[in-house]
């Protein structure tokens, strides 16, 4: 009944106007003691009193209107063989109450009732049974139509409400993105700084021993470019990620990478010592794993901007519940002197929050600094599942 918005007639209720128009002929002509016979008044009345279902839609309020008048035309005219006469009006009222507000559909029903009345007078109807009649038909039909309007009314606001949380779906799914965007970012920055502590020390080393010492020299130049090209193969990855959404897949950084880590550090002159314990580490989830190795980086990296080439120790130890990763550095003074501050801890521990997990950095009783990060394990990442990748 929701289609007043249309611009023309729906074929359905032309269809419905000529049936009922047909239906109430038949019983007409079919009526005992008296029928219509072949008096043509009764026929074209009725076929007036009906014809403007098919406009109930568009216009109900004139559609009843129109079948309440001629209604009272036929009754006005002598005839009291009412066959179906009577329900056209009340079809339409319900269709008035369905789609017009109940202020209006009282009017109408008001309008109504006295021709009703008429109706039960002329077919001679006890006064009782004529004011049911005239009164609680109208009534009921009004209450019907009233509950089909208030439910159209909510499908709208259901329909409403179902597209604004559409519309905030897509924002929360926007800002997610984003976020993960910015993150990476932050990532895309770690690397850089990680890549460029080593080839700031190995072109300090390079420029102090390229006289005296060759190849110290060249093999510092080579760990250069070396540095560069993994800085480069990292940069070339994280910018795909910012522009495609794609998974990192098999180039996600894990644990088994951490010896390259090391390696590199020691060819920088870090001397570094790698222990990593426990069954299965390397089938932790991989977000999991990125996130270690990237604590570990970023640890290193500081450790040669603040302690120099200091002795360092790295612990990787997966345990039933938890990965413990520990770093730590005896006492060293800087080649360079570089800032107080950075983002350097701030980054880590966002990262361990990231999988609920904790970290901690302070200074040893001896001078040096340690770095504890603390990943806790549930059962749904004791198998190979990523996380949202680091």
């Amino acid at each position: 009944m929701r289609g007043g918005g249309k611009t023309i007639i729906p074929g359905m209720d032309i269809v419905v106007a000529v049936a009922t128009i047909v239906i109430a002929w038949l019983v007409g002509m079919q009526y005992s003691p008296r029928s219509w016979g072949s008096d043509p008044v009764p026929y074209v009345l009725t076929a007036l009193i009906f014809l403007p279902l098919a406009a109930r839609r568009r216009v109900p309020v004139i559609a009843l209107a129109v079948s309440t008048g001629m209604l009272f035309t036929y009754l006005a005219l002598g005839y009291d063989q009412l066959g179906l006469n009577f329900w056209g009006p009340i079809l339409l009222l319900y269709t008035v109450a369905s789609l017009r507000p109940p202020k209006i559909t009282a009017w109408c029903t008001t309008a109504l009732v006295p021709v009703l009345l008429f109706a039960a007078k002329r077919t001679q109807l006890p006064w009782y049974v004529a004011v049911a009649e005239a009164v609680m038909i109208p009534v009921i039909a009004w209450s019907m139509g009233n509950v089909g309007r208030q439910l159209g009314l909510r499908n709208q606001q259901l329909a409403v409400l179902t597209e604004q949380l559409r519309i905030e779906q897509e924002a929360r799914t926007e800002r997610a993105v984003t976020d993960e965007r910015v993150r990476i970012a932050r990532e895309l920055h770690d690397v850089v700084a990680h890549h460029m502590s080593v080839i700031a020390v190995q072109t300090g080393l390079a420029g102090y021993v390229f006289d005296d010492d060759p190849p110290t020299a060249r093999a510092a130049v080579d760990t250069i470019a070396a540095t560069s090209r993994e800085a480069l193969r990292d940069m070339r990855r994280l910018l795909k990620l910012l522009r495609t959404e794609d998974e990192p897949g098999d180039t996600a950084l894990s644990l088994a990478h951490l010896p390259e880590l090391v390696g590199r550090m020691r060819t920088a002159g870090l001397p570094v010592t790698l222990v990593m314990a426990g069954p299965d580490i390397e089938q932790l989830p991989s977000g999991l794993q990125a996130c270690a190795y990237r604590v570990v980086q970023e640890a290193l990296t500081n450790v040669m901007k603040h302690a120099g080439l200091a002795a360092t120790n790295v612990l990787v130890r997966l345990e039933a519940d938890q990965l413990t990763v520990r770093v730590a550095n005896a006492y060293g003074t800087p080649s360079e002197p570089g800032p107080v501050g950075g983002n350097g801890l701030i980054n880590m521990r966002e990262r361990a929050a990231l999988y609920q997990g904790t970290l901690s950095a302070g200074w040893r009783g001896d001078g040096g600094f340690v770095v504890e990060l603390t990943l806790p394990i549930g059962p749904d990442d004791e198998g190979t599942g990523a996380p949202p990748a680091i």
